[in-house]
């Protein structure tokens, strides 16, 4: 039980400290308090996951193409850099 109680706080305190975070973020961007900037941390948070799936499928296209490129190269040395002599 006491795990349980231990894992839900941490949790807690990662939701609080994410919040408090995305608010002081917000007040630094529009010159809000921080009290009244904790109405725009949903926005915020969306905005922020956002840009992180954007940035994650960018560096997934990005290292499937660098596959393809290194799949033909070690395709072309196998098939012509592997003669006997």
């Amino acid at each position: 039980m006491g795990f349980v109680r231990s894992t839900l706080a941490l949790l807690a305190g990662v939701a609080v400290g994410g919040s408090l975070l995305l608010a002081y973020r917000v007040s630094q961007e529009t010159g809000k308090s921080l009290p009244e900037a904790f109405s725009d941390v949903p926005e915020e948070a969306k905005r922020l996951f956002e840009d992180l799936r954007v940035r994650a499928t960018d560096s997934v296209k990005t290292g499937r193409a660098a596959y393809r490129e290194k799949q033909v190269e070690i395709e072309g040395r196998l098939s012509g850099g592997s003669r006997p002599e």
